[in-house]
């Protein structure tokens, strides 16, 4: 099986889309699926073994919807099928599309700067897509509401957590001191972007310093396009952390935060959780699906319920300790092998049609 494989996500800062785009392209190649990498970018740093189409990915998707065309041809000739694997589904030619929506994210009031376009271009693929693959049941949902689409048509493939997380080593308190973390700290790890809801945690932690003086909340993630955090005692901002130390991080965290709004998988707490830490998360529509009861899951807008299982879990030792074997054994679960074995089936379900 040869497939067009859609590696954009990875040409520029990495992202959740691009773990996803990443991790799932070596476990599809681990069983033996042949894929050929394409890229429809103009700017994007150059990257190996990916075919590039270097014209304005806007344009493109212009004509695009407009025309329904140009196919791509030399990016996809000689594949069996294409797999969009970012919200957008090219014209294919005689061959068969799948795509992968993440989310609805675009669809909100918070979107993302560009995402709008989406709201234009996920329908137009829609349309066109052999079948579609999204993380959880949640958006499958979501998308059967949003946009009458049967659920013969939707294959829900779970996300998985990297290898290089279960069981992470905690960095060094030597490591730790050097980044000016001196002690016991609550992580959140996020873009900083409304959805993901970090001010809310930084009101939380305002009103619970005074009970835990010790400790600092630490914040990984790249800068995006809400307004700075911000200054507030005890908090510190790591600004993107790569992964040749998150792992490392996570593991080292006693308490990792997540009180995002919205997900359609949310893979950080599920990383946290496979490198052993507790994890409070945010009630988004897929949390309880992908987390069960492994996480304790808070109202998001509730800054003083976000501030209290933050205490309850950093002050009580043996609930830490009790969490992160629950949290461990819920992630083995996710795993990318087993996305990719979904996958396959979806491109075997499309062949054989």
């Amino acid at each position: 099986m040869k497939v067009a494989y859609d590696a954009g996500p990875l040409l520029g800062t990495p992202t959740g889309v691009g773990r996803y785009a990443c991790e799932l392209a070596g476990a599809l190649e681990a069983r033996g699926v042949t894929l050929q990498r394409y890229a429809v970018s103009l700017k994007a740093p150059a990257a190996g073994n990916v075919a590039r189409w270097r014209i304005p990915a806007r344009l493109a998707q212009n004509a695009w919807m407009r025309l329904g065309r140009p196919v791509p041809h030399r990016l996809l000739d000689g594949a069996d099928l294409v797999h969009a694997t970012n919200f957008v589904l090219p014209p294919t030619g005689p061959r068969p599309g799948v795509v992968t929506i993440h989310d609805l994210s675009f669809d909100r009031a918070d979107v993302f700067p560009g995402g709008e376009r989406l709201r234009e271009l996920v329908p137009w693929s829609l349309q066109r897509a052999a079948k579609v693959i999204v993380p959880t049941e949640a958006v499958a949902t979501e998308l059967a509401d949003r946009y009458g689409h049967t659920s013969e048509r939707i294959a829900v493939t779970p996300e998985g957590v990297s290898p290089r997380f279960f069981g992470a080593t905690p960095l060094a308190d030597s490591a730790l001191a050097h980044m000016g973390i001196p002690g016991p700290f609550v992580l959140a790890v996020g873009t900083l972007e409304p959805r993901k809801n970090l001010h809310r945690l930084v009101e939380a932690w305002r009103s619970i310093r005074s009970q835990l003086q010790e400790w600092r909340l630490v914040v990984a993630g790249p800068t995006g396009w809400g307004p700075e955090l911000p200054k507030t005692e005890g908090m510190m901002l790591l600004g993107y952390v790569g992964d040749e130390t998150l792992p490392g991080l996570m593991a080292a965290a006693d308490v990792f935060c997540y009180p995002s709004h919205y997900e359609g998988f949310g893979l950080p707490p599920l990383e946290a959780m496979a490198a052993g830490t507790a994890c409070v998360v945010g009630r988004y529509s897929a949390a309880e699906e992908v987390l069960g009861d492994a996480a304790l899951l808070v109202e998001p807008d509730d800054a003083e319920a976000l501030a209290q299982a933050v205490v309850s879990v950093a002050e009580d030792e043996p609930l830490r300790r009790r969490m992160s074997l629950m949290a461990k054994s819920r992630a083995a679960a996710y795993t990318w092998e087993r996305t990719a074995s979904l996958t396959v089936e979806v491109y075997d379900s499309v062949l054989s049609d």
